[in-house]
């Protein structure tokens, strides 16, 4: 078989039927386990996508940071400016 060249169905199950007999008694569970959830899977389901909202989150102080320091540093009550 050459680089990129993409074996058939038949080859890629044979493979796998190998691969099966080739996993020790002790981890057999998890490889059924992880054939179970593959088989239960439909190939067209595409899994639910993430949403992450970042509206809102910038707003406020230019130099956030800075000013994080500076309030750390008036509560705290230290007067240097080279630690936080």
């Amino acid at each position: 078989m050459t680089t990129g060249e993409n074996p058939g169905p038949g080859v890629r199950r044979e493979e796998a039927r190998r691969l099966l007999e080739a996993v020790p008694d002790e981890r057999v569970s998890a490889a059924l386990a992880a054939l179970r959830q593959l088989a239960e899977t439909q190939p067209d389901a595409e899994s639910p996508r993430r949403r992450f909202r970042t509206a809102g989150v910038f707003d406020g102080d230019r130099d956030l940071g800075r000013r994080a320091k500076e309030l750390a540093r008036h509560e705290l009550g230290g007067g240097s400016s080279q630690s936080a």
